[in-house]
């Protein structure tokens, strides 16, 4: 791969999927605030909160979220990180959140789920499933600190899936609805973090820290001096 900054497509794409996670967060915080009292976000789904108020606030902060999604996988194609799994990871990420947003599920205490009720639900939960894997698959290619903060994320995403996978069986679903929004919370920060290094602006040749000037004498081997290591700040596909 060449040396190369992000091109003004690839930090777009990067923008907007961006600027679409805030636009889901601030809207999910309007669905809870607008949302009837009777519905306890500790104990309630974000499912069950969509359902009351179909094609609402929720339903468009997941449709929102969905469709600005898909601009990644194309910016890392764009700037060569898109490996095959990687963008099918990406891709049901984002399809899942979209097909969750227009497959109208069951009203909380039905007494059977339908067909539509189960799609919803196996499409949310490959959704949240595929994130943090596309997370641990770019790794390798994400700069300085933002490696550690990826890597983090996906653990902390991996174990709030295996957290809401227990409340929801075993657990008899208790707290349920707090252990889903903290793994929402996380994967969307998640999401951040692989689209921020797209977004930066920065000239190629001011990706990496100055060289050593030539009038320095190259130390004796051993003594403890070393030349500044060359500092990645874009994606180094």
């Amino acid at each position: 791969m060449t040396d190369r900054g992000n091109s003004p497509l690839v930090r777009s794409l990067a923008l907007l999927t961006l600027a679409g996670a805030g636009v889901a967060t601030a809207l999910g915080v309007f669905a809870h605030m607008d949302a009837t009292a009777d519905l306890n976000p500790l104990s309630w789904t974000i499912s069950d909160y969509a359902v009351s108020d179909r094609g609402g606030a929720m339903d468009t902060a997941m449709l929102v979220l969905g469709l600005s999604s898909l601009a990644l996988p194309v910016a890392l194609w764009l700037r060569g990180c898109a490996r095959r799994a990687l963008a099918v990871l990406l891709m049901v990420w984002a399809l899942g959140l979209v097909a969750s947003a227009v497959v109208p599920t069951d009203p909380p205490g039905a007494p059977e789920m339908t067909f539509s009720g189960y799609t919803r639900r196996y499409v949310s939960v490959a959704a949240f499933v595929s994130l943090p894997f596309a997370g641990v698959l770019l790794l390798r290619a994400v700069p300085g600190m933002g490696r550690r903060v990826v890597r983090w994320l996906s653990a902390a995403s991996g174990a709030g899936l295996l957290v809401l996978l227990y409340v929801a069986f075993p657990g008899e679903r208790v707290m349920m609805g707090l252990v889903e929004r903290a793994l929402v919370l996380t994967e969307l920060a998640l999401l951040a973090a692989m689209a921020l290094p797209l977004a930066r602006r920065l000239d190629p040749a001011a990706r990496r820290l100055p060289a050593v000037p030539e009038m320095l004498p190259d130390p004796a081997p051993g003594d403890g001096w070393e030349r500044p290591r060359e500092r990645e700040l874009t994606m180094a596909c």
